[in-house]
């Protein structure tokens, strides 16, 4: 005699199929794709740099401090490659003739007072939070690795968080950064930049863009604030102008000219 076999009730295969339905929407989707990194931390360099054309701009640093009087530089930089600057002091007065030069691996400060250049490190101080790194270098990319670590918002501005971890053999200013960059166009918006003991040294804070006609009218970075991680109270301001793109001649940018042309 063959088994009965017992029909399922209605409303229990219409159970059966709701909890598979309400299960099935309890697991966790599948997550999108993380952002290129790489590519993002390229666009980012686009509003500091021309994108490996020569050029040059003019720098203005004005040091804030509670209890002292503000101390400014004028300097002029000229950036022949992502590793090759000459950073020339205009003024004030007694600081004009003196020189920054980022050779390859090497950075050196050249002043009249001295009988030769002499070779500095880029995480020294150049005025207040601004470090010789700062100014000497436009280019994120040619010295750190890049991760993407989040999806972030800042000051209510969508925002992409990446990681930077300096490359062997570069002449890096940090060891590590985070890098906040808008979602929507991959400007900066803001920066933590720590010492190799993970302690956060400083936060800099990308102010302003402006159409810059040597970009053909794109926005470049032409204002920086630099927050020192002891207090709000010191602060830095980098401030960009008269971008232009020229021929370089590489020997400029030699060491045996860095007294000569100045």
């Amino acid at each position: 005699m063959l088994p009965r076999i017992r029909s399922l009730h209605p409303l229990r295969v219409a159970r059966t199929a709701l909890l598979a339905l309400l299960f099935a929407a309890a697991l966790p989707a599948t997550a999108p794709a993380a952002p290129d990194a790489v590519a993002l931390l390229e666009r980012a360099d686009g509003y500091r740099n021309f994108r490996g054309k020569p050029f040059a701009f003019d720098l203005g640093l004005t040091s804030i401090e509670p209890g002292e009087s503000e101390r400014s530089f004028r300097l002029r930089a000229e950036i022949l490659d992502p590793h090759t600057s000459l950073v020339s002091y205009i003024g004030p007065a007694t600081e004009r003739g003196k020189a920054l030069l980022m050779n390859g691996s090497n950075l050196w400060f050249y002043s009249p007072s001295s009988s030769k250049p002499i070779r500095i490190t880029p995480q020294q101080r150049l005025l207040g939070e601004a470090s010789n790194g700062d100014v000497a270098s436009t280019d994120f990319s040619g010295d750190y690795t890049p991760v993407w670590l989040a999806s972030e918002s800042v000051d209510g501005v969508a925002c992409q968080k990446l990681e930077l971890t300096a490359k062997p053999g570069t002449l890096a200013t940090y060891q590590k950064l985070h890098l906040w960059l808008r979602s929507d166009d991959a400007r900066p918006v803001k920066a933590d930049f720590f010492a190799p003991s993970g302690k956060l040294l400083k936060t800099a804070y990308y102010r302003r863009y402006e159409p810059v006609a040597a970009a053909g009218g794109k926005p470049q970075l032409t204002e920086i604030e630099i927050v020192s991680a002891a207090g709000e109270d010191k602060r830095t301001l980098m401030r960009y102008e008269n971008f232009s793109l020229a021929p370089l001649a590489p020997e400029r940018f030699s060491l045996g000219n860095l007294g000569k042309s100045r």
